[in-house]
């Protein structure tokens, strides 16, 4: 007899049983970012428990497989992606890294025939042609590169993790009852959501504290629910006055004319009490109180915040405490216990939310944002730093009309543009090299800074010295990163993604010179998720001409290096450099700097030759040290 619920390694889960994703389950969805989260939240619970390995209670628990069973197959209800990328990291380990812990695949995709036949064919290794490539293929790639970026930065020894990961890492499986109705169980489901997370629990346990002060209670919660809808300014959440003779509003009171105010203090004053005379217990949780008082508020736009919101706690935690950007701790599963709230008070509670709401005000005024659509303002994965002013305008344009009052959120934060676009791509530089929300400690630098300088913010000199800050944060990461101890560039093997993105940086701050020589549109450039190293000649050329294999000092030095796309990389695979442009040519515009010199390079000479190499290598090193150590 099967047990309903029962605690399974990861070993267990893809070596037993037979588990399917159902056709109404969406495909797997997972990105680099999540593996990578995954495989840094195991190797945390590894480090603290190593050296008690045999301990009997060492385990780490990462979630829960809701399932129902049918005809012997275990088909999964909640928990695919998670099940899913357990299996593509498995594989990666199995080829990639010579860990064969994987005797079958034990995941089937009825009516997906492309992604049972991949799945099979990433388990014996055959080759999978580009055209049927989907998102498991993609998702094994992720993992490969994630696993390989774990344990070198993290320095584990592989066979101490891979035995820790298939042996002490457990899920939580739940077969649901034969006779349940599945449509009941999805309809609930879809209803309630999935289980509290540990900041909605946050939440409750800091409006504990009000005890029976419901107006108190319920102020928090607003300025919490607030900060928590990070997609948005929280100015935005606040009401404000809609014509210019209305007295000042919340948004007005709490955050000062413009909104520029960012040191407020007793701001329970200025938020309005609405009493409701019943709350559930999910209002108090997950929503928004007097939702129909916040009125929708236009060009805010859709976007993408660098951090999430449970990470955003940690570091607001961090500054009020002041901590060292070495003693932080961003790991969201300690949320809870980093918090400590049992041992907080009603007061505690009241300054942090007070805490809270201004470091998120800057948060929304100082720090990139990524636009996920076209707008009136902006682009698509366009990186941005604007904020809310007032807009005020005379309806129909007749001069006996109120006028109107409104706030926008599409004027730079700061006016000189030069500056402004300076701070967009240190700040997005930043952001794509350090994807993962736990390394987010160069975040952490920065809202510290800010908070520090508080009442400089709104002073039109600390635009020039935020960017003289970053430019100096950015060469003192860039020093352990792209030099060797003698100041030579690194070469391949050695040198991560950060230091090419920032010699792109440095080519940007020199692009009126660099203009002169190379055919390029500089100004365009933007920094995206390139993560891939690649040689631009190819360490295994594929060409109908006769290429003489190059040696390994060249073709492994910076010279001939470059970062790409993931997908970019499969599809230059082993092409000389001319077949790489001339196949591929439409795309170059949208790629690194550094790239893009590299293919400028190759179509004027007609060649991509150890002169070329040598050549861009110290035209690189030429700015770059003019940059660093000048």
């Amino acid at each position: 007899m099967v047990e309903t619920h029962i605690s399974l390694s990861v070993n267990r889960l893809l070596n037993e049983d037979t588990y399917a994703i159902p056709l109404y389950q969406r495909n797997f969805a997972w990105t680099y970012d999540e593996i990578e989260q995954l495989l840094n939240d195991v190797a945390d619970a590894f480090q603290e428990n190593r050296d008690n390995y045999y301990n009997r209670d060492n385990y780490y628990y990462i979630g829960t497989l809701v399932v129902n069973k049918e005809n012997d197959i275990f088909k999964i209800i909640d928990g695919q992606q998670r099940t899913t990328a357990l299996n593509l990291i498995a594989l990666a380990l199995k080829h990639e890294f010579g860990f064969d812990r994987l005797k079958a695949v034990n995941l089937t995709f009825p009516a997906r025939k492309k992604s049972n036949e991949n799945i099979q064919k990433l388990f014996t290794k055959q080759k999978i042609s580009e055209g049927d490539e989907n998102e498991l293929t993609r998702g094994y790639g992720h993992a490969k590169d994630a696993l390989k970026k774990v344990l070198e930065e993290r320095q584990l020894a592989p066979q101490s993790f891979v035995d820790y990961l298939f042996e002490k890492v457990i899920i939580f499986r739940s077969i649901l009852p034969e006779d349940l109705d599945l449509n009941l169980y999805f309809e609930r489901f879809n209803s309630r959501g999935e289980q509290l997370e540990a900041h909605e629990i946050l939440k409750a346990q800091m409006m504990s504290k009000f005890g029976e002060d419901q107006e108190m209670a319920q102020k928090f919660a607003r300025i919490w629910d607030a900060c928590a809808e990070f997609d948005k300014p929280v100015a935005s959440q606040f009401k404000m006055r809609r014509k210019r003779a209305d007295d000042f509003q919340e948004r007005e009171r709490i955050f000062g004319w413009h909104f520029t105010n960012y040191s407020f203090h007793n701001i329970y004053n200025d938020i309005d009490f609405h009493q409701n005379e019943r709350r559930k217990l999910s209002d108090i949780l997950g929503k928004k109180i007097n939702e129909k008082n916040i009125e929708v508020e236009k060009d805010f736009g859709d976007y993408t915040t660098i951090i999430d919101f449970p990470t955003f706690l940690l570091h607001v935690l961090a500054i009020a405490e002041g901590k060292k950007t070495d003693e932080i701790q961003l790991d969201d599963k300690k949320l809870l216990a980093l918090f400590d709230i049992k041992n907080k008070d009603k007061t505690w509670v009241i300054e942090f939310s007070e805490f809270l709401l201004r470091i998120k005000h800057i948060f929304d005024n100082y720090i990139v944002r990524n636009s996920n659509t076209d707008s009136s303002s902006r682009n698509k994965d366009e990186w941005f730093l604007q904020k809310g002013t007032y807009y005020e305008y005379q309806p129909n344009g007749k001069a006996k009309e109120h006028y109107i009052v409104e706030e926008r959120f599409t004027k730079n934060t700061f006016s000189d543009s030069e500056i402004n676009q300076n701070i967009i791509l240190l700040q997005s530089m930043f952001a794509v090299t350090f994807t993962a929300n736990r390394d987010s400690r160069w975040l952490y630098e920065i809202l510290q800074f800010l908070f520090n300088r508080i009442e400089e913010l709104n002073q039109a000199e600390f635009a020039g010295s935020f960017k003289n800050f970053l430019e100096k944060m950015a060469v003192r990461y860039a020093e352990e990163r792209l030099f060797t101890e003698d100041k030579s560039i690194k070469t391949y093997g050695e040198i991560p993604v950060y230091a090419f993105n920032f010699v792109d940086y440095v080519l940007w701050k020199n692009r009126e010179e660099l203009k002169k020589d190379y055919d390029i549109k500089f100004e365009d450039f933007k920094f995206a998720y390139r993560r891939s190293i690649e040689h631009w000649f190819p360490q295994h050329p594929n060409s109908d001409e006769i290429v003489e294999k190059m040696d390994d000092k060249f073709l492994h030095s910076f010279g001939n290096l470059c970062i790409i796309t993931d997908s970019q990389n499969s599809k230059f695979g082993n092409l000389v450099p001319s077949a790489k442009y001339k196949q591929w040519e439409g795309i170059f515009n949208r790629q690194s700097l550094k790239l893009q010199m590299m293919a400028d390079v190759t179509v004027k000479n007609d060649k991509w030759s150890i002169r070329e190499i040598q050549f861009m290598e110290k035209e690189v090193e030429r700015y770059v040290y003019d940059f660093c150590f000048s």
